[in-house]
């Protein structure tokens, strides 16, 4: 069915930001005596959210968990820029997806009032028409309730719906809304995670989301 809308993750889809968020996630570690952890290891515990983060890089140390969102809160807004920017080819994607009529949102894990500074600091020359990260009652990724809700709120039918993002739970969660799925290479995990949760396409560059819409 022709392409009405996209929805984007942000974070390894849209934006490079893991190494900010794992020096976010350190400064958690060393504030409360935990040993840090090497910033590629990151990579892999980055898209549940900031607690599951939390949770893993300090290996379920239950002080982590209970004292340091404030910490990681408050340190990852003042730094969020410092190393983090739109991949290559996204703006020019952006654009030549605009002049095709095709509209947007974004739907991440990511602490809702972050994803919202973040698109409108980083992405503020394109339109997105609904940008959600993670609410109060409101279940994360790959629970289908807040990507359904976008397609509500911009009228649009999920069937011609496109979800663009770099992990499983991104796949997935298209899968369970029924919507198209692209999977991107560029981000946080393999080829082989979108394939297993059900991936239509896979593209290895921006460039390619235009030829990948159905």
């Amino acid at each position: 069915m022709p392409t009405q809308a996209l929805i984007f993750d942000l974070d390894g889809t849209l934006v490079n930001s893991y190494e900010d968020l794992a020096h976010a996630t350190n400064h958690v570690l060393a504030s409360l005596g935990h040993d840090t952890i090497p910033i590629s290891a990151c990579r892999q515990m980055i898209g549940n959210g900031v607690r599951v983060l939390l949770k893993k890089a300090a290996n379920y140390d239950p002080q982590i968990i209970q004292d340091g969102l404030d910490l990681f809160m408050t340190y990852y807004h003042q730094h969020m820029y410092d190393h983090t920017a739109p991949f290559p080819d996204i703006p020019n994607t952006l654009d030549a997806l605009t002049t095709l009529g095709h509209r947007f949102a974004v739907l991440s894990n990511k602490q809702h009032q972050a994803t919202v500074k973040m698109v409108d600091h980083l992405l503020g020359n394109w339109t997105f028409h609904q940008v959600f990260g993670q609410r109060e009652n409101v279940p994360l990724k790959p629970d289908p309730t807040a990507a359904l809700d976008i397609c509500k709120r911009m009228h649009l039918s999920p069937q011609h719906t496109v979800f663009v993002g770099d992990s499983g739970e991104d796949m997935a969660t298209a899968k369970a809304a029924g919507m198209f799925a692209v999977g991107v290479t560029w981000g946080l995990r393999d080829e082989p995670e979108l394939r297993q949760h059900g991936a239509d396409v896979i593209i290895h560059q921006p460039a390619q989301l235009i030829d990948a819409l159905p």
